[in-house]
This record gives structure tokens, C-alpha cells and sequence, in this order.
């Protein structure tokens, strides 16, 4: 009986082969697709979910890394070591502190694009400091080469301001600055400035005069414990032989950068060095305008109209050649007294207003710590 079942069963399949491709798909779907596979996707998605969990500061890393590359471009747009074969020269000067061996000469491009510090997209709008080319000459320098251009102020649409707004403002500079600090009249302001100070020095242990005390100051800790609105840096003329032009906007870039750090929300003002007089410019090798220029350009490239803006004040005081008018220096490098008010009143009129700036609350004025220095008015 069984066997004609089984005969029947054949009958019917090998005369109804749909039947058998039925059948035989069956067993496939049973075999291949048990339903592991969307357990599968499930465990990897968790999987993936986990790890993103395990890496909140993925994307923060990615924003960091994006910053240094924007860095870098900036310090690349300077740097153009000459053709190999040409000859080193070396230059001599009284404000020479180091001779150290730099071997790369340099030449700015000549682009009108200024470099961003941060590298974040922004909902302020961004101004470009603007370049005015000119024929650049040839320089023998390990320090300099001519820029070919010369900066402008950061385009902005600043506020006329008066004392209070640098209430909440500090200045870090050299001698110029210590001028400012002396007949400007900018009592609110903090400054902290010193004859021979440099980019590179402003951070060190050695400290720098805190004005209003006489007595050398950590800017490290003033910089971690007191929050400022504004700051205003000043710093070249120490550095006109010393270093190179890249080695000098790389230093700038890095004191900018843990300014920012330590002081969010704070308002960067970047300013032009004063050019020196036409006698003074003949005098020393480095010590001249188109190495003071070379320095202006470099850090104009840091102004990004957002929170970083450039001022030049030099037209202010020189002729139509750049030079420093002779009438208003006494040694063809710092003003005399009475003009420092000039200085005010550009500081004035470019005022930059953000109500986004975060005030850190319970922060009084800087403890100064040291021994008090002897402060030199020049």
C-alpha cells in the first residue's frame, strides 16, 4: 500500500515538475535565510552605536586636526625658502641678540586672502585684511626678504569708543607698548610690556612688568586667572634679527592660539609695528622697514575679522615713503610724548562690539608675584 503511495507521489511530481520547483525552493529559503542575518545587522548596529558612544570627542578631534592644517597653510604662505646656490649672507646689527643659524631665505606670495586662527566655520561674517602690492626689492637676509605688499587694517565696521572700553582689556608688547601704557592714557587697561620683550619671550618663566605694580608677572597664570574682553599685542622689533619671518609668525600663531584657549571669547587685536625713521632705517642691517614690513604682512595674515583683527596705526605717523616722520621721534624709533594721543584716538575708533563675549565672573585684577622691575621710559 505504502509503495503506491510513493509510486502515486512520483507519478504526480515527474508529470508536475511545478510542483518539484516548489519544493525545492522551500528547502533552499530553510537552509540560507534562517533570519541570523537581521540578528546579525542588530548586533552590529548596536555594535557601532556603542563604539560611537564610547567616542563623544570624535568629532571634536576631527575640528582640531582641521584647526592645525588651517594653521599651518597660514605659516606656509610665508614660508619660500630661495633657489639652493644662492649665497648666504650674513648681517650685522645692534639689536642682534642671537645668531642663530637659519638658512632658509624667504619671499612672501603675493595673495590678498588673510588666514584664519581658528578654522571654524562662523556665523559672524568675515572680513579679509586687504594687501596693497608693490615691486618688491632683493634682499640678502637670512632674516627678511621684501614682502611686496604692505597691510591694511582689518576691514571692519568698528564703533567709536572712549576709556571704559578698555576696562576690561590688557596689552602685551615691548617698549612701543610701554609707551602707550605711559601717555596714552588708558588707565583702565592692564599692560604688560617691557623694553627688549619678544613673541618668543612673553610666555617664559622670566615673566614680564605688570605696569601698574612694577613687578614682573607670570603671563601664563595672569592669562589662566583673570579673563580680559580684549588684548592687544604689539611684538617685532626685538625680533628683526632673531629668527626668521616664518619662525616669527609660527611663535605669533602658537601665542594666539593659547590666548584663545585661556581666554575665550576674547576680542584679539593684532598691531602693526611702527616703522622707523629714514635715518634709523640706514643705520643697521636689519633694523629698517622692509623688515619691519615683512613682519607687519606675516601677522596681518593671522586677522580673520571675526576675533582676530590687524591695526596699522603707521600712517598715522609716517611719510609717503613709510618712514616715521623725523619731527615725532627723538631717536627715530618711539614717539615723543605729546603724540601718543594720536595712538588713543585710533584705538578708539576701531572698537569691536560682540555681545556673544562670555565675562568670566569672580576674576579680580592680576596678583603679581616676582621682584618689582626698574620701569624705563624711553
Amino acid at each position: 500500500m505504502n509503495r503506491n503511495k510513493i509510486r502515486t507521489f512520483l507519478e504526480i511530481i515527474y508529470n508536475c515538475p511545478f510542483v518539484l520547483l516548489v519544493i525545492f525552493t522551500s528547502v533552499v529559503f530553510l537552509i540560507f535565510f534562517d533570519g541570523t542575518e537581521g540578528r546579525e545587522d542588530g548586533k552590529n548596529v548596536a555594535a557601532l552605536r556603542m563604539i560611537e558612544e564610547k567616542n563623544p570627542a570624535k568629532e571634536n578631534d576631527i575640528t582640531d586636526r582641521e584647526e592645525q592644517k588651517e594653521d599651518s597653510s597660514i605659516v606656509e604662505e610665508v614660508q619660500k625658502p630661495k633657489e639652493q646656490g644662492e649665497k648666504d649672507v650674513k648681517n650685522a646689527g645692534t639689536r642682534k641678540e642671537n645668531t642663530i643659524g637659519i638658512k632658509n631665505d624667504l619671499k612672501c606670495k603675493t595673495d590678498n586672502k588673510s588666514a584664519e586662527i581658528s578654522g571654524k566655520q562662523e556665523k559672524e561674517k568675515k572680513h579679509a585684511t586687504e594687501f596693497v602690492e608693490y615691486t618688491p626689492i632683493e634682499t640678502d637676509s637670512r632674516y627678511y626678504s621684501d614682502a611686496g605688499k604692505i597691510a591694511l587694517t582689518t576691514v571692519y565696521d568698528y564703533v567709536l569708543e572712549n576709556e571704559s572700553y578698555f576696562n576690561d582689556a590688557a596689552f602685551l608688547g615691548d617698549s612701543r607698548t610701554l609707551g602707550i601704557s605711559d601717555y596714552a592714557g588708558l588707565e583702565g587697561a592692564d599692560f604688560f610690556c617691557d623694553n627688549g620683550m619678544t613673541i618668543y619671550k612673553l610666555l617664559e618663566d622670566d615673566g614680564v612688568t605688570y605696569q601698574k605694580t612694577g613687578e614682573k608677572v607670570d603671563m601664563k597664570e595672569i592669562l589662566q586667572e583673570k579673563h580680559y574682553g580684549k588684548i592687544y599685542i604689539m611684538l617685532g622689533m626685538n625680533e628683526l634679527g632673531y629668527g626668521d619671518t616664518p619662525m616669527y609668525l609660527r611663535q605669533y600663531l602658537k601665542v594666539i592660539r593659547q590666548i584663545k584657549e585661556w581666554q575665550p571669547g576674547v576680542i584679539i587685536y593684532v598691531m602693526a609695528n611702527l616703522h622707523v625713521s629714514r635715518e634709523k632705517n640706514n643705520m643697521e642691517t636689519e633694523f629698517n622697514n622692509i623688515n619691519i614690513n615683512d613682519k607687519n604682512v606675516a601677522s596681518a595674515r593671522l586677522a580673520n575679522g571675526s576675533d582676530v583683527f590687524y591695526l596699522d596705526c603707521n600712517p598715522l605717523f609716517t611719510d609717503e615713503e613709510g618712514y616715521l616722520l623725523a619731527e615725532l621721534t627723538f631717536d627715530g624709533v618711539h614717539l615723543y610724548a605729546q603724540h601718543y594721543d594720536k595712538w588713543r584716538d585710533f584705538l578708539f575708533a576701531h572698537g569691536v562690539e560682540r555681545e556673544e563675549i562670555q565675562q568670566t565672573e569672580g576674576r579680580g585684577q592680576p596678583e603679581a608675584s616676582g621682584v618689582p622691575g626698574d620701569h624705563k621710559t624711553v
